[in-house]
């Protein structure tokens, strides 16, 4: 009499985490192909996930380990979705979405975690006025922690260097790690591959570099993992020269007497002989000095090496056309920065009078593939040459001396160094910007400007308002930060209620 094996068994159960576009959906059907190649009963939903940069759809298997044939009277009753603490397999394609899963307790002592060790940064932490990154460190120690084992690499990567989609790397891995587990046979899995017919190749080569980083972490003990964290490469090599890189993007920006007019302005800095100071002011330097209007904005959207890299994103081949649609919603201010202050400063007080703010409320579609849509680009692109007319351009550049001035007559390095770090609250584009340089004003006007403080005290107060000012970009909390050096709050804004007659008729 045969024994049944399906007594005791329990089923393998895989969570799959992958961003939109990424093919989490053909992982999961390439996993199902595979087990039931092999010949195991198993069964996979999907959670969907949300739109844009904010979450991720998940997939979730389960394989149970024995045979269909060597099962007798004892099918298996699979679950819909995952149960904390028993998952056995995860894989994520990105660091911080593997993150939201281990604090869900999805990740436990018994959990093989398979995770790609690189960024795709949330809408969240783009917003954010400061550093809003997650830190990947904390995931990285988390994952090493807490799961079983660990098997952390840049699949993004190894997913340009196939020149496939990162579901194809997130497959070899996913299969490698399975092999104690279940005898899923590599070319079963490179069959369920071959089965879709497109992009075979590619995917092939993804499949294996994700199998090959696998393969070692199961070989090894117990607890054992393989990581590439991020940033051990970039502590390896060379600081880089932030004038060099200052110098050259000022050139890209105008020409290279802006670049020089770069290195002109960092010399009395440079006097000063302190290192982290020189570094963090040729930063911000260069990144104020290259602010953000239209004519940057158009020359960015429409230069040939953006389009190349929108058509290896989306895995087009020579012969597959890509339309690229842009959207605008531009403003009376950012038409008013472009020319010259005579006629600048009347159409922004215009359009601060009657409370106008976008020239087309509901924006306007540029489509830059098609010859109309970029030679429309590139002609405000070429508006940026221009750009030493411009009443934003001198504005900014006052803004700039006084901001340098600042640092140079610093009482302390130490000081100097925090005036330097206000520069980061300048950033953004459109009301973000505005917003962030309100606030670095404030700052520079009260605290760098303003008061009598020794250097110690005044220090402390610039580095605790910029702080503030980074936590909370509408500056309640700098006005807080504020009042603690003597400095009144601002009086409230005022703003304009508008009241619209209902239309009835057309309501009916």
């Amino acid at each position: 009499m045969t024994q049944d094996k399906s007594k005791n068994a329990r089923p393998v159960c895989i969570l799959i985490s992958a961003l939109g576009g990424e093919g989490g959906g053909v992982l999961k059907d390439w996993v199902v192909h595979t087990a039931h190649a092999a010949g195991y009963p198993v069964q996979a939903t999907s959670i969907p996930g949300v739109a844009q940069r904010t979450g991720a759809t998940t997939y979730y298997v389960e394989v149970f380990p024995v045979k269909r044939v060597d099962i007798k009277d004892r099918w298996p009753v699979l679950c819909l979705s995952p149960t904390a603490g028993q998952v056995d397999f995860f894989v994520g394609s990105e660091l911080m979405e593997a993150a939201r899963q281990m604090q869900a307790g999805m990740v436990s002592g018994r959990t093989t975690f398979i995770a790609s060790t690189s960024r795709v940064y949330t809408t969240a932490e783009k917003m954010a006025m400061g550093d809003g990154r997650f830190d990947s460190d904390l995931g990285l120690d988390a994952a090493r922690t807490v799961a079983q084992r660990a098997i952390l690499f840049d699949m993004e990567a190894e997913t340009r260097k196939a020149g496939t989609v990162i579901s194809a790397v997130m497959f070899g891995a996913l299969i490698g790690a399975l092999q104690d587990a279940l005898a899923l046979p590599r070319e079963l899995a490179e069959g369920a591959i071959k089965s879709g017919g497109k992009g075979t190749e590619p995917s092939l080569r993804g499949f294996a570099a994700g199998y090959a980083h696998a393969i070692p972490v199961l070989n090894a003990p117990e607890n054992g993992s393989q990581s590439d964290s991020p940033g051990t490469d970039h502590e390896m090599e060379t600081q880089p020269d932030f004038i060099a890189l200052g110098r050259q993007r000022c050139s890209d920006y105008l020409d290279s007497a802006y670049a020089e007019w770069y290195g002109e302005r960092l010399a009395p800095v440079l006097a000063r002989d302190d290192q982290r100071l020189t570094r963090e002011t040729a930063r911000y330097l260069a990144l104020w000095m290259c602010y953000e209007d239209v004519a940057r904005v158009a020359d960015l959207k429409s230069r040939l090496e953006r389009f190349e890299n929108i058509r290896a994103e989306a895995a087009a081949t020579p012969d597959q056309p890509i339309k690229v649609v842009e959207f605008f919603k531009p403003g009376y201010g950012e038409v008013a920065d472009q020319l010259p202050p005579a006629l600048g400063e009347p159409l922004r007080a215009w359009a601060k009078k009657h409370g106008k703010v976008a020239i087309f409320e509901n924006g306007i579609h540029v489509e830059s593939t098609s010859f109309s849509g970029y030679a429309k680009l590139r002609l405000l692109a070429f508006m940026g040459r221009f750009r030493r007319s411009s009443s934003r351009y001198l504005l900014e550049q006052s803004q700039i001396e006084r901001w340098l001035t600042a640092i140079v007559k610093a009482q302390s390095n130490d000081l100097a160094l925090e005036i330097a770090l206000t520069a980061r609250l300048i950033k953004g584009y459109s009301d973000t910007h505005q917003r962030g340089k309100e606030n670095f004003l404030r700052i520079l006007e009260t605290l760098i400007e303003g008061g009598e403080y020794s250097a110690e005290t005044r220090t402390a107060y610039v580095r605790a308002a910029r702080e503030a000012a980074l936590a909370d970009p509408e500056g309640r909390k700098l006005d807080g930060s504020l009042e603690t050096a003597g400095i009144a709050p601002r009086p409230i804004k005022t703003q304009t209620v508008k009241f619209y007659p209902r239309d009835t008729e057309k309501r009916s």
